[in-house]
């Protein structure tokens, strides 16, 4: 039996025909028997998991897992993320944020357009979405990329693929830098003072990956110091444990902003992509043992 914290889309639902499926809630005697939990993991609810004595899997929806206290679930439950699920659409947003950076969209003044086509695109993060991110830079904008991951899931989308030790040599490079990096222990405030001062004047930085990847006052300082570089971004520090769009760079010339729009928050298509790719893995972890994104919990 599965034990999902939301609803699911109807075709997701179908995905898990065959096995036994709670939704929301579940008595006692169904969390003794759940095998497998599916969440949001700002939906865990931790004092349940002493309960479901037979729980062997966590399949997030999410793609990240930063939200998840790993020191409360159990050593033998494997954790999934939900990693590629959001490609496309994060993709898109992240070069619609860049190219509005890059243009000056918005600004109610005449601002220096940046040109992008020929330059050097840094990705931060070799995964899914920092691939695509690649790919569209390569194909629509004949950008030399540049790959910084302790992995690459596509390297020919990369002409140049670096390890994170070399990301402070590589960011003066750039004109264009999109943040694509997961939140783990390693990457917590990666790009700090040091990092971001290093960025070419006329550069422009995209984050859609975690903002805590960039070091907030940091990245405050050096928007005031150097009005040339610009920040656009589609996610936001959290303050007591929520997500804050109140943030005080709304006010700088220099700064592009979304709500957390780029993936399932944003459009009901990826939403319900995720959820099916979310389900489709669970089912993998069920019946095979080979499921995708088994998260190394040394990471957080």
């Amino acid at each position: 039996m599965i034990f999902s914290t939301s609803r699911l889309h109807p075709e997701a639902r179908r995905t898990l025909d065959g096995f036994g499926l709670f939704e929301v809630s579940a008595d006692e005697s169904a969390l003794a028997g759940c095998v497998a939990l599916l969440a949001w993991p700002s939906d865990i609810d931790y004092s349940l998991l002493a309960r479901m004595t037979s729980l062997r899997v966590i399949q997030t929806i999410s793609a990240g897992v930063d939200d998840v206290d790993f020191a409360k679930i159990p050593a033998g439950v494997a954790v999934y993320s939900n990693a590629g699920a959001y490609t496309g659409p994060a993709a898109e947003h992240a070069w619609a944020l860049l190219l509005a950076a890059a243009k000056g969209v918005g600004v109610r003044s005449r601002t220096e357009n940046y040109i992008l086509g020929g330059r050097t695109l840094l990705v931060l993060g070799g995964g899914a979405i920092g691939s695509a991110v690649a790919k569209i830079g390569k194909a629509a904008f004949r950008m030399r990329t540049v790959g910084v991951s302790r992995s690459f899931k596509d390297p020919g989308a990369f002409d140049a693929r670096r390890g994170p030790d070399e990301l402070e040599g590589s960011i003066p490079e750039a004109d264009a830098i999109v943040d694509a990096l997961p939140l783990n222990r390693r990457t917590r405030s990666v790009l700090g003072y040091r990092e971001l001062s290093k960025m070419k004047r006329a550069a422009v930085l995209v984050n859609v990956g975690r903002a805590e990847t960039v070091d907030e006052p940091s990245m405050v300082r050096v928007l005031k110091e150097r009005p040339e570089t610009r920040y656009a971004t589609d996610v936001f520090w959290r303050r007591e444990g929520k997500e804050d769009f109140s943030s005080g760079l709304w006010s700088l010339p220099n700064f592009y902003g979304t709500f957390h729009t780029a993936g399932g928050l944003g459009a009901e298509e990826a939403l319900r992509r995720a959820e099916e790719a979310a389900v489709g893995n669970l089912r993998l972890a069920l019946t095979s043992g080979r499921a995708r994104n088994l998260v190394d919990r040394s990471d957080y």
